[in-house]
């Protein structure tokens, strides 16, 4: 009788520890909000292409209120393991993978636009989505024609990073789900 194969695994923070080193730094830098948020980090393996041969490459888990009683994460980060391994990933493309799955964590805000509380008094979270919603084919079509796209247009213009387009080519499994 073959034995059923597990696709998810913590990862251990003692033997990985720069995977958490590097999430440590991204929120540092660029998400305070998430300062006292408990994230976890999973490998998930053996995902495959779906119908358009894209490969989920990270995904981010909203802990349910059931997810927070069992275990004390606000959020789980899925990171695939073939992709983050892979000796032809580059350190920037980790990074850049973390720090998009981190854009959609996002802490919930209440009418005051304070940080709304459960009956536990936790942080009550959310899942952002991405700032943009549109196919390549209608941006080459015609243009920046949308306020969302002149701001992609604009931050790409301005971007300090020397990352080009092809460098990076992840897909994000956080919306799709």
């Amino acid at each position: 009788m073959s034995k059923k194969p597990v696709a998810y695994e913590l990862i251990d923070p003692n033997v990985n520890s720069s995977v958490y080193d590097l999430l440590s730094v991204l929120i540092d830098q660029h998400h305070r909000r998430l300062t006292n948020a408990a994230i976890g980090l999973a490998w998930h393996r053996g995902l495959k292409a779906d119908v358009d041969g894209r490969i989920t490459l990270g995904k981010v888990k909203k802990c349910s209120d059931l997810d927070r009683e069992l275990a004390h994460y606000a959020f789980v980060i899925v990171l695939n393991r073939d992709f983050w391994l892979d000796t032809r990933t580059s350190n920037a493309q980790r990074r850049a993978l973390l720090d998009h799955e981190l854009c959609h964590c996002e802490v919930a805000l209440d009418e005051n636009q304070e940080p709304r509380r459960d009956a536990r008094d936790r942080i009550v979270y959310r899942t952002r989505k991405h700032d943009i919603e549109e196919f390549s084919g209608v941006a080459r079509r015609y243009g920046a024609v949308s306020e969302d796209l002149r701001d992609l247009a604009e931050a790409l213009q301005s971007s300090e990073s020397r990352l080009t387009t092809a460098s990076i080519s992840f897909s994000c499994g956080t919306c799709r789900a």
